[in-house]
């Protein structure tokens, strides 16, 4: 008996993992800013930051495996990636928008930003990755979904050509090299006043590190990975070679922690070469004090907990300042408490609205994707075995 194609492809528990992981080193360095960055420990504080980037891979992994599956299931994969993409990720981020109209959470820029009506349409379709006023001004953090939607673009595209991992690992060599070319023209022309002279320095350099040309790298990291892990031989994938491979990637990562930045490659892809190493140890040998129902749990609910976690940091900051206002002055205890009190605040609240807003949107995605592909179902002939 052969398995039905058409039956959905077993989930990877890992990769949830990796995002519950991803969410709360984003939290821990939110909290961490506003604690003062005088706590014990304050270097790992500052990795967390990492944590986007290991979204960013997650992702990428996650789309070349669902297209190398969808290809062989489905006529119109690549209309149907778009369709699944656009209800996985519009309908909470546009929840996102209206939600940080009324409640404290934006992030604070120096000198402050107007947020301006364009600023809101833009960032409605996710073109505000391109423009340094809009591109984390309405909804806070909201670059990285810029980033990530202009990845998706790309995406397919990529699909189709980066086969294997040495065609994966050309791209990435050759993203870095367009990252860099892209950085230098984008500084070129703000210093010589061609491009939004109007935009203070500070502004200016917080978008030229995040905009996509700049995380374009990261993703191809991501792709290698996928291509690395799918190359993998059978007899590779064992629990021994799992723990080795975790506690080269832990060692690596605290290396880059503990110097600051390791040679000539950008930080972030410093960081993306130990989660790479991660990504394979965990194909060898899910680690259960990795791989758990807890942080699963917190994966699957990371993308609402990004997108509100800022508002609920404010609230318990607020908290904070009226209970307890002599914390203030000790950042350690200061970070303890807004870490504890934001993730009390966050996990229920994403829990809802992955409940009630992610969750019914990604299945009527899926319910489009399949009257689309049934509409182009040919008739079978009458002589043809069922």
């Amino acid at each position: 008996m052969t398995a039905n194609p058409a039956s959905p492809a077993p989930r990877l528990e890992y990769l949830d993992a990796l995002r519950g992981f991803a969410i709360l080193g984003v939290i821990v360095i939110h909290c961490g800013l506003f604690a003062g960055w005088k706590m014990i420990g304050e270097q790992y504080v500052y990795a967390g930051a990492y944590g986007v980037q290991l979204f960013f891979m997650v992702s990428a992994f996650t789309i070349f495996l669902t297209l190398d599956r969808a290809r062989v299931r489905e006529k119109h994969f690549i209309q149907n990636f778009f369709i699944r993409r656009f209800f996985r990720i519009l309908p909470m981020f546009w929840v996102g928008l209206a939600l940080y109209v009324f409640v404290p959470g934006r992030e604070q820029a120096t000198p402050p930003i107007v947020v301006t009506l364009p600023d809101y349409l833009l960032t409605a379709v996710c073109l505000h990755g391109f423009h340094p006023d809009s591109m984390n001004s309405v909804v806070p953090g909201g670059w990285t979904i810029a980033v990530e939607t202009s990845f998706y673009f790309v995406a397919p595209l990529l699909f189709r050509f980066i086969a294997g991992w040495r065609c994966a690992l050309v791209f990435m060599l050759g993203a870095l090299l367009v990252s860099w070319a892209a950085g230098f023209g984008l500084q070129y022309f703000y210093e010589r006043h061609f491009l939004w002279p109007e935009i203070p320095a500070t502004v200016f350099d917080s978008f030229a590190e995040r905009w996509f040309p700049s995380q374009l790298p990261v993703f191809a990291c991501g792709i290698l990975t996928y291509q690395i892990s799918r190359a993998l031989p059978a007899e590779f994938l064992t629990r021994r070679n799992g723990w080795l491979l975790l506690a080269t990637a832990a060692l690596l990562i605290q290396a880059v922690i503990s110097a600051g930045k390791l040679g000539f490659f950008p930080m972030q892809m410093e960081y993306a070469a130990g989660f790479l190493v991660v990504f394979l140890a965990l194909r060898c040998h899910p680690a259960e004090f990795l791989v758990n129902p807890g942080t699963q749990f917190l994966g699957r609910i990371s993308y609402s907990g990004y997108l509100l976690h800022f508002a609920l940091l404010a609230l318990a900051v607020e908290i904070s300042r009226r209970c307890f206002p002599d914390w203030s002055t000790h950042s350690t205890r200061q970070f303890l408490f807004l870490l504890a009190a934001t993730l009390a605040l966050t996990i229920p609240a994403a829990w809802l609205t992955y409940k009630w807003v992610e969750s019914p949107f990604i299945a009527l995605g899926a319910r489009l994707v399949k009257l689309s592909e049934s509409r182009h179902q040919l008739p079978k002939k009458s002589g043809d075995a069922t």
